[in-house]
């Protein structure tokens, strides 16, 4: 990590800074952006070209290829390079997407998916994975800020594109919603030679990466699984899957996580679990939400959206502004108190939900963005620079898979529950009470969280 007495936004967003910074938001952009911009293409795809019992397949497939493509990014870039790992994913991408446009079945929608999460695994794992070789310390927070805004962006951007691409010609056509991304991120790195640290080449560690392939795998089954003790049985043994994984690294292959992951007492440890129970808990409360929203208040499709989005917005508009923060004592202030941002969010969308209260909702929404807001920025930083020197690349490029693992798992769980709680059926009904327990089960993730916050330290 160098050091620059430059460290304002002028610094960041001119000159070499400003191009690393457009290459590294255009795949974050790719990353966010995809996630929403089909939303609204899948579902009359499925009725067009029939499979409708492989539309869960479509995301859950997605997820596994991203998980796949994230731990074997670093391996990727030291094999091929920065350079060419990423243009060669974007290809990857954009082959997944023509798939999945010109699809005559949903199978090939599904495989398209499958393609899409190993590239856009790859391609935000090797984007993160350049943030601590090519900008100094005291600038993350405002690389992370900007990227929330990305983030932020997309999650407005991308349903719209997405439907309105849908409504004026096809589902087809909603697969190039994402187009503009792919091209800002070849350009970019055609204009910029990313730096990496000076490291030994990560070696490509196939049997742990097919641990956690395989622990993935078996945890989304929950997704599919119709019978609530299949899904408990699919989540159990699927978060099992993962202790081997992380027991056998680097004794039946090369080493995939960097020392100290996940291990308690470490402060790279204690990051890793705070990002991956942070998405998870966030996930668990997220996955029904626009549903819940739309049973209890009866609102327009349109109206659901801006209400799920205000989570995101809250995330970057804080982001921002505690990017401003430099005092150590502070920053560590509102990093631990991010799980706690989100407990009262959760709480707060739980009653809300319940009640039926509007003012209730939007508050709970901003509390948990807010959370995410204050913390995020820092937790990734504390997480990069706790990582031995020589493994500090391996340990940026696993952070956005942590996560994406972190909202799977929360996923499982969200659907486990609303399989025990009859929240379907009960929404129909008019009984929202079921929201109760999957906010609830989120709360006390957010507890876990803050217990597990006071381990992460930034350097001073």
């Amino acid at each position: 990590m160098f050091q620059d007495v430059n460290t304002g936004w002028s610094r960041l967003l001119s000159g070499r800074d400003g191009l690393m910074l457009g290459l590294i938001s255009a795949g974050i952009g790719l990353h966010a952006f995809n996630q929403f911009a089909i939303v609204a293409a899948l579902p009359p795809a499925a009725v067009e070209i029939g499979g409708a019992n492989w539309f869960s397949w479509a995301y859950t497939l997605y997820f596994l290829g991203s998980i796949a493509g994230g731990t074997g990014a670093a391996a990727v870039r030291d094999r091929f390079g920065a350079r060419r790992s990423l243009i060669l994913s974007a290809l990857l991408f954009s082959l997944g997407g023509l798939m999945a446009m010109a699809a005559p079945a949903f199978s090939w929608i599904v495989a398209g998916r499958l393609l899409q999460g190993v590239a856009d695994g790859l391609i935000v794992a090797i984007c993160y994975s350049l943030i601590p070789a090519n900008f100094p310390s005291a600038l993350l927070p405002r690389v992370f800020a900007v990227e929330a805004i990305v983030w932020a962006a997309a999650a407005i951007a991308g349903p719209l594109a997405g439907g309105l691409l849908t409504e004026a010609f096809s589902w087809r056509a909603a697969f190039l919603a994402v187009a503009p991304f792919v091209v800002l991120l070849a350009a970019f790195t055609f204009c910029v030679e990313p730096r990496v640290t000076q490291a030994a080449p990560t070696p490509f560690s196939a049997a742990t990466i097919g641990l956690c392939v395989a622990a993935c795998f078996v945890l989304s089954l929950s997704s599919v699984a119709t019978g609530g003790v299949m899904q408990a049985a699919a989540v159990a043994v699927g978060a099992l899957l993962f202790l081997p994984a992380l027991k056998l690294d680097g004794r039946i292959g090369p080493r995939l996580f960097p020392h100290g992951a996940f291990r308690l007492g470490s402060v790279l440890g204690h990051g890793f679990w705070v990002l991956l129970l942070m998405s998870a808990s966030h996930s668990t409360g997220s996955v029904y939400l626009a549903l819940m929203i739309g049973s209890v208040f009866d609102f327009r499709p349109a109206v659901v959206g801006y209400l799920v989005v205000v989570m995101a917005i809250t995330w970057s508009t804080v982001a921002v502004f505690v990017s401003r923060v430099t005092v150590l004592k502070n920053r560590h202030a509102l990093m631990r108190s991010g799980a706690l941002f989100q407990f009262i969010g959760f709480a707060a969308l739980g009653i809300a939900l319940h009640a039926g209260s509007v003012a209730l909702l939007v508050a709970g929404q901003m509390a948990v963005g807010a959370g995410f807001g204050i913390a995020w920025a820092a937790i990734n930083q504390a997480s990069m620079e706790a990582a031995e020197t020589s493994e500090r690349d391996l340990a940026s490029a696993l952070l956005p898979t942590i996560s994406t693992a972190g909202y799977a798992i929360g996923a499982g769980l969200a659907g486990m529950i609303a399989t025990a709680t009859g929240l379907v059926p009960a929404l129909e009904s008019g009984d929202a009470s079921p929201a109760l327990w999957l906010y609830g089960v989120a709360a006390a993730g957010a507890l876990i969280t803050f217990l597990f916050g006071f381990g992460v330290r930034l350097k001073g």
